[in-house]
């Protein structure tokens, strides 16, 4: 691991030591994976515009919802993510704990919120994928309040499953059934297979208590049957009403979305197209951002999608995001080198943003603005939505 410098080296690492379903899985997107790649080519396509005079020991932290963040980035929401590493989930709470970053938990966690929020008291939220049964849902809330969790996310951009062409060329979809070519590939990869072994194939384990049996293939069932088709304005309402803690509304792509949620009680707006897992032709989420910044006025704005290093989240800030979240970086980590994994991601995450940030001239993240940002041609410095929006 000494030799390793970026984020994309523990990518190539996690894709030598994992089976290639799962790396598919966690990496992959929506189609043919076009929208994963732009929302990483935006953001690589945008140019800082550095001040010259020296600032001294740059400030890295975030206060966000009465709480203070050691970084300006945390840990996004991932299901079953424990598939990249047996206690992938884990490892995430404990290093988001440590470190003084939040980490979402997501719905369609590996394991019990109860347990994450037990390990990481002062960094977990959670993230709400809304059930057809609001009863469920209220029971799920119940449960989080009970953990301890202030803040909640509901995630508003899956309306229906995505069609996945690399996991379908895999045959890792729901409902599963082993074959061939999935055995082979478990055997090539044997400490992955002996981990997973003793620990249990991944399963939601936050849904399994409200299904007889509670094994994976019911849980799924369970999932389908239950489907909302989407999260309405009424939802969100009713969610004010429900949580008393900060709510977040996850998924925006559109300002005039980011009004309606600030009008209807949000306390922060996340952009997030999921990462390019929903649908291959949404906009990068950098190239919105502005746009959706000038919308909410000084209300928290978070980011995700693309996000594979620290320029990226100082990119981020300097567009109008509060705080950025990664969800691929600490998960190659974890399939790479376990749990020294996400260690190494989260340090050269937090070196590259202390090291952009004495680089273009700002001591402190909260600092940053679009004059940071330079403003050459569209294609040369900037995306042409972001030019235009920002």
């Amino acid at each position: 691991m000494e030799s390793v410098s970026c984020i994309d080296d523990l990518r190539r690492a996690a894709l030598a030591r994992i089976p290639r379903f799962a790396y598919t899985f966690l990496a992959g997107g929506a189609g043919n994976d076009a929208g994963v790649r732009r929302n990483e080519e935006a953001l690589a396509r945008l140019l800082f515009a550095p001040r010259g005079m020296a600032t001294g020991r740059v400030d890295t932290s975030v206060r966000l919802f009465g709480r203070a963040y050691a970084q300006p980035f945390g840990f996004a929401p991932v299901g079953m993510a424990n598939l990249a590493w047996a206690g992938c989930d884990l490892m995430l709470a404990e290093t988001a704990q440590r470190e003084s970053l939040p980490y979402v938990i997501s719905t369609a966690a590996s394991t019990e919120l109860e347990e994450l929020a037990g390990r990481a008291p002062d960094s977990c939220w959670f993230q709400l994928y809304m059930l057809r049964d609001d009863e469920l849902n209220f029971a799920l809330l119940d449960r989080v309040a009970a953990a301890g969790i202030e803040v909640l996310v509901v995630t508003v951009d899956t309306p229906v499953r995505s069609r996945r062409n690399g996991s379908i060329r895999e045959r890792f979809e729901q409902p599963f059934q082993p074959h061939p070519r999935f055995v082979l590939d478990v055997a090539r990869h044997p400490r992955w297979a002996l981990r997973t072994a003793r620990a249990g194939m991944p399963n939601l384990m936050n849904y399994s208590r409200y299904v007889e049996g509670g094994d994976i293939h019911r849980v799924a069932a369970f999932m389908k049957a239950q489907s909302r088709g989407g999260v309405s304005w009424g939802d969100i309402a009713m969610l004010r009403r429900k949580w008393k803690g900060p709510l977040v509304v996850k998924g925006i792509l559109d300002a005039g979305d980011a009004s309606r949620a600030a009008r209807e009680g949000a306390d922060a707006v996340w952009v997030s197209n999921h990462g390019g897992r929903q649908l291959e032709s949404a906009p990068a989420t950098i190239a919105v951002l502005p746009a959706v910044r000038e919308a909410v006025g000084t209300l928290p704005v978070l980011f995700d999608s693309g996000v594979r290093g620290g320029e990226d989240i100082v990119k981020a800030g300097a567009l109008g995001a509060t705080m950025a979240f990664c969800g691929r970086a600490p998960i190659f980590g974890a399939a790479a080198f376990g749990a020294a994994g996400v260690a190494k991601a989260h340090a050269v995450l937090a070196d590259e943003v202390r090291t952009t940030l004495a680089q273009i001239g700002c001591r402190r993240f909260g600092d940053l603005s679009p004059a940071f940002i330079h403003r050459g041609e569209p294609g040369q410095g900037e995306p042409a939505e972001a030019a235009r929006a920002a």
